[in-house]
């Protein structure tokens, strides 16, 4: 797949060189192209971050006890137990050290307010969420550098 991409590129770069666009107008309007792609990409990331940030307003704090790993679905995740509920965290489990992190102990988890959906966030995702927020406000002034640095996206 990577390779045909390559090869797609090249073919689009010698017609518009077979056309006569001049080689410096090719190259800028390859290098818009990459870096709006990437200043796209940041915006989903920032999107995600502190859409993720209002999703937990409707969230309360609980105590709860890990149970086990489930790996029924797309990817394992933790199973915590609050009260006589379990709930599912929303993240993805940690694959290193996964003996260590999940025990037997009591944690501090977010639970929905209200509603049936059985999703937690435990801590492991929400140190993930606040390294997210520290990371997109880093790619907020990434971004305001590549617009200042290249108007023409």
């Amino acid at each position: 797949m990577l390779l045909e991409a390559v090869v797609s590129v090249a073919v689009i770069f010698l017609m518009l060189l077979f056309v006569g666009i001049p080689l410096e107008n090719i190259l800028n309007l390859f290098i818009g192209i990459l870096l709006g792609g990437i200043a796209l990409t940041i915006a989903f990331v920032i999107l995600f971050f502190f859409g993720t940030d209002l999703f937990l307003l409707f969230f309360k704090p609980a105590r709860g006890r890990f149970v086990r790993i489930d790996d029924t679905g797309r990817f394992d995740h933790a199973v915590y137990l609050v009260g006589a509920r379990e709930y599912a965290c929303i993240f993805p489990a940690e694959s290193v050290g996964r003996k260590r992190i999940y025990q037997k102990d009591e944690y501090f988890l977010l639970i929905p307010r209200r509603g049936k959906r059985l999703i937690a966030y435990d801590r492991h995702s929400l140190i993930v969420i606040v390294l997210g927020n520290i990371f997109s406000v880093c790619l907020i002034v990434f971004l305001l550098v590549l617009l200042k640095t290249f108007p023409f996206l």
